[in-house]
């Protein structure tokens, strides 16, 4: 995998390597790029985890330039990967993203004895159903995706025999126990928090946010918005914000690595991406039992039920204000809705109900008995 820190897919993995059930697997895994970041999350995590790294140099390149980069080296990493993968004798070998999928196609291609797992994470564009991923996708032995939405937005290109729906999903025993560290002091808050987390990209919506809590904020002089997450977006958001009515109600965390601890203080989860693979920030708001107020949107509501577990609304500021107004001034709905969205993440998006998918699969692919209940 081309990992990138410690951001969604890496946190996903991380404690996907270290829940149960082990299951009879040897797992072992391998960065496509030197990232001492996500190595320390995967020790921390899967302190049993095997971990090797196919180019020794740190990539922090464009990703146009990133990727010219790696086409020049093609042939050494390829030929490093067939080395690897022969000497750990691998039986699955799941690829993670598309420069992974790269190095990895022509061993996938000629080394039948691997049975060959791709992993999308990203809903995918019409734009993105050229041929080429139709070629791309063609080795592998199951291509599956973590949403229902991925996944059919996969089916213009592999055939539906080969698809698989791998949910994200949260470890609710690191989730809880993480609610107890706050890396720093958290504000003041003497009324209801309102807190989005998600990286501050154009896409993630937080200028809808932003605008809406502007004008559900005059319901109580007391609510606030935390916004939580970093990006190239951060400057023109933080604008917008002090250039309303109600700057001095909204702060921004940055990054921060206590989000559970964060999501214990908060009253009310919003989410408003125009679209995510499935999102692991609503996965956790949902997880600290908070009532939540989410766009309509592939791969965020996905694993929500509206009017049940959260007001999943259109993506307009219109309908998120109308969203926060009804819950900040219903508290029995709140309380509902919370309890709610905390038994469904317990009930179908636990990381053991995904360990078990997985092992599921590998059975399947190998013929071998793996799965193992814990």
């Amino acid at each position: 995998m081309r990992t990138y820190g410690t951001h969604g897919g890496e946190q996903q993995l991380s404690q996907y390597f270290g829940a149960e059930p082990r299951g009879r697997v040897r797992e072992a895994f391998m960065f496509l790029y030197r990232d001492d970041e996500c190595a320390r999350l995967f020790r921390s995590r899967a302190p049993a985890l095997e971990q090797s790294t196919l180019w020794s140099l740190r990539s922090n390149l464009a990703r146009l330039a990133e990727f010219a980069r790696l086409i020049l080296k093609l042939p050494l990493l390829q030929a490093r990967f067939m080395r690897f993968v022969r000497r750990a004798g691998a039986g699955v070998c799941v690829v993670h993203g598309f420069q992974a999928a790269v190095v990895a196609w022509p061993v996938a291609v000629f080394h039948h004895k691997i049975h060959w797992v791709y992993v999308h994470r990203i809903t995918k564009s019409h734009a993105g159903s050229n041929r080429c991923f139709r070629l791309l996708y063609w080795p592998y032995h199951a291509v599956a995706g973590n949403s229902h939405a991925v996944v059919a937005s996969l089916a213009r290109l592999v055939p539906t025999r080969r698809l698989a729906v791998f949910d994200n999903a949260v470890d609710q025993r690191v989730s809880d126990s993480r609610q107890r560290r706050a890396r720093c002091p958290l504000p003041d808050a003497n009324g209801p928090v309102i807190v989005a987390v998600g990286r501050l990209l154009p896409h993630k919506g937080q200028d809808l946010v932003i605008d809406a809590f502007v004008r559900a904020a005059a319901l109580d002089p007391r609510v606030v918005l935390w916004v939580v997450g970093e990006g190239p977006a951060e400057a023109e958001l933080r604008a917008r914000a002090s250039a309303s009515a109600v700057a001095d109600r909204i702060c921004f965390f940055g990054r921060r690595s206590d989000v559970p601890a964060i999501l214990a203080r908060a009253t009310i989860f919003t989410h408003a991406s125009s679209l995510e693979g499935m999102s692991n920030a609503v996965l956790e708001g949902m997880a600290a039992g908070l009532a939540s107020v989410v766009a309509d949107a592939p791969g965020v509501s996905e694993c929500h039920h509206h009017e049940v577990t959260a007001l999943a609304v259109a993506r307009e500021v219109g309908a998120l204000a109308d969203g926060f107004k009804r819950l900040l001034t219903d508290q029995e709905l709140r309380t509902r809705m919370g309890a709610a969205a905390r038994a469904r993440v317990l009930d179908s998006y636990s990381m053991e109900a995904n360990r078990r998918k997985y092992l599921k699969l590998f059975e399947q692919l190998t013929g071998r008995t793996v799965c193992v209940e814990s």
